[in-house]
């Protein structure tokens, strides 16, 4: 059963506990706006929550809690009641008025709908995902790390999603899989993913993060399944 974060519970973000280069990553820019692409890329795996002002749309979040049931499975699945909410942006009503001002002009992504929202605590796991209704589905699953963060076998994607998102072992089963799902671990610097799977329209990763709270404090080392779906990956730049 899911049950819902609260505030201090929610990651916003992690980083890598070992050096690394940013080789098949999106990099850092001289302004740092929330987007989907962000959201996306970098070496990231937990999914930082939206900081848009939440609106109402009902209609909306119905869709995504079926798409979710439709991807995930198991706990999200049909009939699932999901803690959902519904942002009009990525970032915040602040940071937008600063960067509408005159003389500032730096892109920020408009959604059709909103981005929606969800923070839930499953068994051990935290969860915690954001997206768009038939676009772009970006969701993380983190718990504490038992033991030494290093020396055992990477984490295997499939054995993670059997309990978390049953729905997607039958397309991680068999690589390469129909929807062209392919291994890019070896793309990256080593150690900066367990495994990283790749297609146009999905694309899942597992590796140990420090997550950090809102200020940046460090909040401890965590094991990460993270799972990016749909046609919006294919914004995706990266392998």
């Amino acid at each position: 059963m899911l049950q819902i974060l609260t505030p201090d519970e929610v990651a916003r973000g992690d980083c890598p506990t070992g050096g690394y280069s940013f080789t098949g990553l999106v990099p850092p820019t001289s302004v740092s706006v929330p987007s989907r692409l962000r959201l996306l890329g970098g070496a990231g795996l937990v999914v930082p929550p939206p900081l848009g002002a939440a609106v109402d749309g009902p209609a909306v979040l119905d869709r995504v809690a079926a798409e979710l049931g439709d991807l995930l499975g198991g706990v999200f699945g049909a009939g699932a009641v999901l803690p959902l909410a519904l942002h009009d942006a990525l970032i915040s009503p602040e940071t937008r008025a600063r960067y509408e001002a005159p003389g500032h002009a730096p892109p920020w992504d408009r959604p059709r709908e909103g981005f929606y929202w969800l923070a839930a605590r499953l068994g051990d796991w935290r969860v915690q995902a954001c997206g768009e209704p038939g676009d772009l589905h970006c969701v993380s699953f983190h718990r504490p790390v038992e033991g030494p963060a290093w020396g055992g076998p990477p984490d295997d994607p499939c054995a993670l999603a059997a309990d978390l998102a049953p729905a997607l072992t039958s397309r991680l089963g068999d690589r390469p899989s129909p929807e062209g799902l392919r291994d890019v671990t070896a793309a990256f610097s080593p150690g900066l993913f367990g495994v990283a799977l790749s297609s146009p329209e999905l694309r899942v990763r597992t590796g140990i993060r420090q997550t950090l709270g809102a200020d940046g404090t460090p909040l401890g080392l965590a094991r990460v399944l993270r799972i990016d779906a749909g046609p919006g990956c294919r914004a995706w730049p990266g392998p």
